[in-house]
Order: C-alpha cells, then sequence, then structure tokens
C-alpha cells in the first residue's frame, strides 16, 4: 500500500491521504473520536444514522438520494465504534473516481461538498433534530439492539464484558443501554452534535485518487469555524486479577454459551502486540488452533470454541457454544490448553498455521478502499505506526519464546455462563 500524507488543517483536526490508484472509486470519512462516557455514549451511537438520513439542502431521504444517483450512484453512511475506551463517531461517503467520469467533471470535490452538508448543516428545528428523523433513526438502533439481544453469542459476549469491566469505561456498551437510547431526545442529540465538532479528535481520511486541495480546503473552511478543544483519551490497562469473577445468568435457550475473560499488560501501543495476535491465534483463532483441534475436534466438547484479542485494552476474550452438561469440562479444558501454551508445549505445525492465517489476513487489507481506510486509521491510534509489510514481517519473526512468553501474562479475570433453563428434573 501506499504510504500516508498527514497534514493538520485545524486545532485537533488531521487530513490523511492515502493515495491509491487501482480503485474506480474514492472514500472519503471524517471520524471524530470522543471518552466513553456513560452520560453521552447513546446519543454519540445514534448520531451518525441521524446525520446521514437528511440534511438541511436534502430534507428528506427522496432529496439526498437523488444528488447521490446525480454523484454516480454515490454511498453515504455512518457508524459508531468503541475502540478501547473511546467512541469514534465516523460520517462517510464514497464515490467514482474523477478518473472516470464524463467531461472531466470534478466528482470528488461535490463529494467532498455533500459530506460536509450533512456533517455540518444538518435538518434542525429549534435547537433540537428533526422529530420525524430522529424517532425513525432511533427506532431503527433500538431495532438493532434488540437484535443483538437475540443473537446469543454476540450477547453472551458482550455480558462477560460488562461484568469483567463494571469498574471501567470498557465496561460501559457504546450505545449505554436500551433505554439509555429509549429515553433519548431530539434536543439530547443536538447538544451531542454540536460538542462532538467543537470537542473531539477529527481524522479526515481520504483513500483514492482524487484532488485532496479542494477537499482539504473545504474541511479546512469547515473545522476553522470552530472554537475547537481536544480531549485526552487514554485507555485504562489492568493486568492484575484478585479474584475470578463467576456469573451465572439463566435464559430461555437450547445451547449454553460460555465467555471467559482474560486480562494481559499487552495492549496497544506495546510492540508486543502484534506476537499477542499471534499467540492468540495459536490458542484458539484459527482451525488449527489448540482449541478447534482439541476441545473441539479430539474432546467433542463444544460446537465451536473460538479466542480473540482486544488489542487496545489488553483483554483476551475466549467463547465457546456447549451443551449444559459439558460446561465445566470446557473450561478446565480452555485452562488446560493455555497451561500448555505456558509450558511450552506448541508445535511448529501450530504457530506455522497460525501465522500464515494471519499473514494472509492482512495480504488481503489493501484489496478494498474500506481495508486501506480502517488499516490506516487503526495505525493513527497507536504510537508505533506499521505498515502491512512491516507487520507481516514482524508476525513471520515471532519465535516460539516470545509466544511462550506472552503466553504466561494472560490471566483468567471473568467466567460468564448464559445456560438454558432449568428441567423440571433438574429443579427438583
Amino acid at each position: 500500500m501506499n504510504e500516508m500524507i498527514r497534514n493538520p488543517i485545524a486545532t485537533g483536526v488531521c487530513l490523511n491521504n492515502i493515495k491509491e490508484t487501482k480503485f474506480k472509486s474514492v472514500r472519503i470519512s471524517a471520524t471524530m473520536i470522543v471518552s466513553l462516557e456513560k452520560e453521552t455514549a447513546a446519543a454519540y451511537s445514534l448520531l451518525p444514522s441521524v446525520l446521514t438520513y437528511s440534511c438541511a439542502k436534502y430534507p428528506d431521504t427522496t432529496a439526498l438520494n437523488k444528488v447521490l444517483a446525480s454523484l454516480y450512484g454515490a454511498g453515504l453512511g455512518g457508524y459508531c465504534r468503541k475502540i478501547g475506551e473511546a467512541l469514534a463517531v465516523t460520517v462517510g461517503i464514497f464515490g467514482i473516481d474523477d478518473r472516470y467520469a464524463i467531461d472531466n467533471e470534478t466528482v470528488s470535490s461535490k463529494l467532498t461538498a455533500l459530506l460536509c452538508e450533512v456533517l455540518f448543516h444538518p435538518k434542525t428545528e429549534n435547537y433540537a433534530f428533526c422529530e420525524k428523523d430522529f424517532e425513525q433513526c432511533k427506532r431503527q438502533l433500538l431495532e438493532a439492539i434488540d437484535g443483538e439481544f437475540n443473537d446469543k453469542r454476540s450477547y453472551a459476549v458482550a455480558q462477560m464484558l460488562t461484568e469483567m469491566c463494571a469498574e471501567e469505561k470498557f465496561g460501559i456498551r457504546k450505545y449505554v443501554s436500551r433505554q439509555a437510547v429509549e429515553n433519548l431526545r431530539a434536543e439530547d442529540l443536538y447538544r451531542a452534535w454540536k460538542t462532538i465538532l467543537q470537542n473531539s479528535r477529527v481524522e479526515i481520511m481520504v483513500v483514492g485518487n482524487n484532488d485532496i486541495n479542494t477537499t482539504k480546503q473545504i474541511f479546512t473552511e469547515k473545522f476553522s469555524a470552530y472554537n475547537r478543544t481536544v480531549p485526552e483519551i487514554t485507555t485504562e490497562i489492568r493486568s492484575k486479577v484478585d479474584k475470578v469473577k463467576t456469573v451465572l445468568e439463566i435464559s430461555d435457550i437450547a445451547q449454553a454459551k460460555l465467555v471467559m475473560g482474560f486480562r494481559t499488560p499487552v495492549a496497544r501501543p506495546s510492540a508486543d502486540t502484534v506476537a499477542m495476535s499471534l499467540t492468540v491465534a495459536v490458542l484458539g483463532g484459527t482451525p488449527s488452533s489448540k482449541f478447534f483441534l482439541h476441545i473441539r475436534e479430539k474432546l467433542s466438547l463444544c460446537y465451536y470454541c473460538a479466542a480473540r484479542y482486544e488489542k487496545y485494552k489488553g483483554i483476551v476474550i475466549v467463547d465457546s457454544g456447549v451443551e449444559k452438561d459439558n460446561v465445566e469440562k470446557t473450561i478446565e479444558e480452555i485452562q488446560n490448553q493455555l497451561n500448555e501454551m505456558k509450558k511450552g508445549n506448541i508445535s511448529d505445525f501450530e504457530i506455522d498455521s497460525a501465522k500464515l492465517a494471519i499473514i494472509n489476513s492482512y495480504k488481503s487489507i489493501p484489496d478494498t478502499l474500506s481495508g486501506v481506510e480502517n488499516w490506516y486509521f487503526g495505525q493513527l491510534l497507536d504510537e508505533n505506526s506499521m505498515s502491512v509489510e512491516e507487520c507481516i514481517t514482524a508476525v513471520k519473526n515471532v519465535d516460539k519464546e516470545t509466544i511462550v512468553r506472552l503466553a504466561n501474562t494472560i490471566v483468567l479475570d471473568t467466567v460468564y455462563r448464559l445456560q438454558p433453563c432449568p428441567t423440571q428434573k433438574e429443579e427438583s
């Protein structure tokens, strides 16, 4: 991938340009990063969908979709994500590269102008967002929250993290709770919008082959109009565990969900995070991992058993779908396989297979605009920025001794069980 060129354009605002000529389209996005707080997270989670629903210039979806269609079928969207103990609110647009427009039309400048319309000039009334649009987007978010509850695997992981990090900001969900979203009012969202434009770290990403000068000029004028401040955003890393938490929840389900949360001091911006990603992949991140081959295939204790690494917080999440009678055996075997790694009982096959899987995932990053954008955005959050090629080299250079050393930093913190309702026989 090409190098990213970074330009500060206003207080706390940087424009990042990645020149890529292989794509026939371009993507422009603005991400506003704020601290994750219980009082504001629900509003920030709803904000991107309301902003991209309409704006003052194009006051309904018909008008907005019409202008998008006129720009060769451009696309507009927004989302909110939790990154460590921060929230990142993104509004972005993508469209055809200027090279492929008719009559040398500069589409990129029009894409930038439209993105700024929805970001800086939303449809408001009496210091609040339009009530009709607000309620529509709010309903969609509530439906998404209900969908998470119905997806018991995702629900169990979220519940475990809430319990594990109950005394940390990381335990706050990005929308806080269903009740918090229900309680939102149109004027709350208006205040959140005004606040995030004035008090946030902003990263503007431009990926493609478009003219960056016009985009830079438009965003500079817009953000320079604000008296901006930049919040200090940090993520607390806890690695010591005094006592393992155990949480049991009963639900009307057929298959039990087991989620185990482990802590490690290895988190961004540590240079060891790449090696830790490989360590977790060897443990339970691939079809050749210890969890898959031993717990699922050899012992047949579960339907799935996977491990993932939250590099911004230093947490390893292990989740499994099991029969209720096998929960305790699965917990024991998960700990046993981790202990085997800590002792150095790791085969070359396990290491090489995990390396190959991670390297292949890295190699696919440059294949899409969103992949390029997400990669460079992730690097912006690190003090030790690395290219894809450097990460691939780093993975190749990880040796068994490093994996064993990092495995020994992983400590169990929380065991969460989501189990079926007891049968009449069990109750008696």
